[in-house]
């Protein structure tokens, strides 16, 4: 949505750029995951699996922020607000511990920062005067409405994930032995 939006609007380069975020912080995100899940849970660790949805919703609803509202740095502060709210979300949903909540809170946070330091760029280079648009109204809604629709939805990723990272990337990793109690 923010996609299209950034092409409704003409701005073809912050899109691009936009676009290149998305792939780092999605592709990073992935990367991290298959590396610390290659050995599996080992006791006394706290970092198993980097938090992606907390990533992902910091750089999503942080990167909207950003690219729609009048001042990048208030969405950045956006951002840095809703990574700790989705962030303790999942710490409270007993889903990932706080070390993997904060790995994937900085993560989505990285992305958001250098998306704030492309739409300053932009400001100083394009000068027109902000004008209300109901594009990003509308924008909004439709995020709400999907965000209300997938509601409850599991998918199978994180499990495809974690097969994919013991069967093909631990191989690859020096994994600790673990002695099960016999």
């Amino acid at each position: 949505m923010s996609g299209v939006l950034l092409i409704v609007q003409a701005r073809r380069k912050m899109l691009l750029q936009w676009l290149a975020l998305v792939v780092l912080v999605f592709g990073g995100m992935l990367l991290l995951k298959l590396r610390f899940e290659a050995c599996g849970r080992i006791p006394g660790q706290s970092l198993y699996s980097p938090s992606g949805h907390t990533a992902g919703t910091t750089f999503v609803y942080g990167s909207m922020a950003v690219l729609f509202g009048r001042l990048p740095i208030a969405g950045f502060m956006a951002a840095l607000g809703i990574g700790l709210f989705a962030g303790a979300a999942r710490v409270w949903l007993h889903v990932h511990s706080v070390a993997e909540v904060c790995v994937g809170g900085a993560w989505g946070l990285l992305g958001v920062l250098l998306l704030t330091l492309a739409r300053y760029r932009e400001m100083q280079t394009f000068s027109k005067k902000y004008q209300p648009d109901w594009s990003v109204a509308l924008m909004l809604v439709a995020a709400l409405i999907v965000a209300l629709s997938l509601h409850g939805l599991r998918s199978p990723a994180e499990a495809w994930l974690e097969y994919f990272s013991h069967r093909f990337v631990a191989p690859f990793r020096h994994c600790p032995v673990t002695l099960s109690a016999t």
